[in-house]
Order: C-alpha cells, then structure tokens, then sequence
C-alpha cells in the first residue's frame, strides 16, 4: 500500500515540475476569453509544491512509513 501511494505522489510531483502550467489551465483557462497564461509567481509555486509532493512522495517509498494512514 505504501508503495502505490508513494508512486501517486512521486507521479504528481514529477508532473507538477515539468508541467507546472497544466493545473492553471484546467482550473481557470477555459474561464479566461482568449490567449492567457498563469503569472511567473504562480508557476514558481507549483513547482515549489511540486517539490514538496515529489520529496513526500520519496519518503514514504524509502521509509513506507505513512503515518496516520497505517
């Protein structure tokens, strides 16, 4: 089970810091009438987060330690 979750994790991270654009474009893009973009800051953040999940995400596989969830 840890093993899974951690996989979730480190998916979302990976994908958060290669495409951090992506979770804009699905929560507020299609409300925006025409060409726009998320501002620099809101990139820094998600991948900032996307840190954060990915090194969750190691921690639970190298330890399988889930915390309360056990």
């Amino acid at each position: 089970m840890a093993v899974f979750i951690s996989l979730i994790f480190i998916i979302a991270g990976v994908l958060g810091w290669f495409f951090p654009s992506l979770s804009w474009h699905l929560k507020h893009g299609w409300a925006v009438d025409g060409k726009s973009e998320p501002s620099d800051n809101y990139i820094f953040l998600s991948r900032f987060g996307a840190i954060l999940v990915l090194g969750w995400g190691l921690y639970i596989l190298i330890t399988g330690d889930l915390g309360k969830l056990s």
